[in-house]
This record gives C-alpha cells, structure tokens and sequence, in this order.
C-alpha cells in the first residue's frame, strides 16, 4: 500500500494504553515533506501514550488518496493528514464527495505540525504531544464541507470539494505556492526547521503569487445581493486561514452553513502590501475589501483566473459558483 516511514515505536513500559479508543489507532498519512520527522515525533508521542499507530507516505502526495481508500477498506477508521493542506484535501476527497459523506463513520484527524492552515481554526497544537492526546481523545466537530463548480479547460461542468477555503486569483496563487512551506522551529527540537526559513518560504510564496496574478472585472453573486468590482483576489472560506497561516476570513465558522466570503478590490500589490495586516486578520473593515457570510457564492470573470480548492490547483476557473454541505465531516479536535 505504501512504504512505512520508520518501524513501529514500541511503547514504554510507564503509560497504560488508553483503555478505550473511541475511532480506533489513528492511521497517520503524511506527504514527503513529513517523513523527516513529522511523523516519526508524532508516532513517538503516540506511543509514549501506549499506542502504535501505523504510519505511511504518500510519494507523490497524490498518492494520499489511494492510501486512505484502503485504509479505510482494510478497517481504520481515523485517518491523520500529517502535513499541508493539500494532504488533508487528498483525504477529505476519499471522506466525502460533491453528493455527500462516502464514509459515515470515518474521521479525520489534522497534524498540520506547522505547515496547515485547517488546523489552526480548530486549535489544534502542532506540538507532537499536546496533538497525540487530541487524537487519542473522544471529542469531536462535524463540521461543513464546501462544494465548487466550475468551468473546465474543456468547457465543461467541474465539480469538487474543499473543507478549508475555495479562492481565486492573488490569494490562490499564494496559497498553491505556500503548502510547499513549513512554520518550523515551533517544537523547539533538534532538526526543526528554523522559524526564518517558514517566513523566507512564505515571502517566497506572496512574491510568486504577486508575479503570476492579475486583477479584472468581475461580477461577484451572494445570497440577497450583487456587486460589480475590479477583483484581485477573492477567498471562500470555511475556516479562518490561509494563504500560509494568514488569518484571512477572522469571522468564518466551519459549523454555521455559510460560507465567509472576502474579495479584495483593486491590484494584487495592494493585497500584498497589507500582508501583515492579513496575518493578524486586520484586514476588515477596510474600503477595499468586501466581506460578505453567505450559503451560496456566484463569481465570474472577465479574465481568466486560478481557482484554488485546499492548496490543490483546479484545472479551469470561472465561472464558479460555491454551496454548502453542512456539518457532513467528522473532524478529531
């Protein structure tokens, strides 16, 4: 099925195994970047705390999907996205489709270790720890999954679905560049990657996407209104961050059947230049932004723009129109 990325820890003589794992040992998925030692912390805190959990790789991180499909086939339950949120992406696909859960009893678990934005809305910790104890627990969030269609570079109708943010023009660009990143140095252990090489990777990441954007007209549709705007970005969120931990949608909610919509007026250059603003979520109120909670989004474009699901580029763009399927993931917080 895959390749294990160490042998399995055995757990020390002093923790008890839990005597009850509600969803069953966690089956940790993690992309390339995670082998280092994403995954060989957490399986070691995992099994500080009397567990052994299977791990593997998905090498490319396309491969995540077929990973998780026969996990589930083989009778795991709680699938872990050990690294970026093209990886949690890759298995929310396996998890649920445009029509709704594939797996009912399914959950999934987020050790964004650093490099996920999914994560940080609900809270979780990216110290392998303080994480081991949360997906060992009993507690968790159903939470909505967005759902995209879109024009396909054949003409005809795309669909899919994202569980984080769907986003067009300078912030998908951004984004798509930025789950390559890592934070790194959060951990304080040896091997982290230091904390200025997650901000050179992010400023590598506003920079790419500054040159490959471009702003147009466009006519944006939400539930009880319609604007007309000049667009150079715009971000559909169910959770509170991204574009590398940015905290650009600070009103989203992924439980309350709405989508936080936020469309950035004007040139790509403005939204980058208030760069520090959005990491703070800072951004709004603000005479170029345009802040709208809705069901249902309806945006077209003069030109054509990246249309962005989860960190994964969409082949096509606009137009897209963007719905909600409420609370239909299980997600371990």
């Amino acid at each position: 099925m895959s390749a294990v990325t160490a042998p399995a820890p055995v757990p020390s003589p002093g923790p008890a195994r839990p005597a009850t794992l509600p969803y069953g040992p966690p089956f940790l998925i993690g992309d390339p970047a995670a082998a280092g030692y994403d995954l060989t912390l957490l399986r070691r805190a995992l099994a500080a705390a009397g567990v052994v959990a299977e791990a593997a790789v998905a090498r490319p991180v396309e491969r995540a999907g077929a990973i998780a499909a026969r996990a589930l086939e083989d009778g795991h339950r709680l699938l872990v996205a050990v690294g970026s949120d093209r990886l949690a992406h890759a298995l929310l696909r396996v998890l649920v489709d445009p029509g709704g859960p594939r797996w009912p009893d399914a959950v999934l678990g987020l050790a964004g270790l650093g490099r996920q934005d999914l994560s940080a809305t609900f809270g979780l910790p990216d110290e392998p720890a303080k994480l081991a104890r949360h997906l060992l627990g009993p507690n968790l969030f159903l939470a909505d999954v967005g759902r995209a269609r879109w024009r396909g570079p054949d003409g005809t109708e795309r669909v899919g679905v994202f569980a984080n943010t769907a986003e067009l023009g300078y912030p998908a660009e951004v984004s798509a560049r930025a789950t390559a990143g890592r934070a790194g140095g959060a951990w304080g252990t040896v091997g982290v990657v230091p904390q200025w090489v997650g901000r050179a990777g992010r400023l590598t990441a506003a920079l790419g996407g500054l040159l490959a954007s471009r702003s147009t007209p466009a006519r944006l549709e939400v539930d009880h209104t319609a604007v007309d705007l000049r667009l150079a970005g715009l971000v559909a969120a169910n959770g509170q961050f991204t574009m590398g931990r940015m905290k650009v949608a600070p009103r989203a909610l992924p439980d309350d059947g709405r989508l936080s919509v936020i469309a950035f007026q004007g040139e790509p250059l403005g939204v980058y230049a208030r760069s520090k603003d959005l990491y703070y979520g800072l951004h709004v109120p603000h005479p170029s932004v345009r802040e709208y909670q809705s069901r249902r989004v309806a945006v077209d474009t003069a030109e054509p723009l990246t249309l962005v699901l989860d960190g994964w580029r969409a082949a096509g763009g606009p137009p897209v129109s963007l719905d909600v399927m409420e609370r239909v993931l299980r997600v371990k917080v």
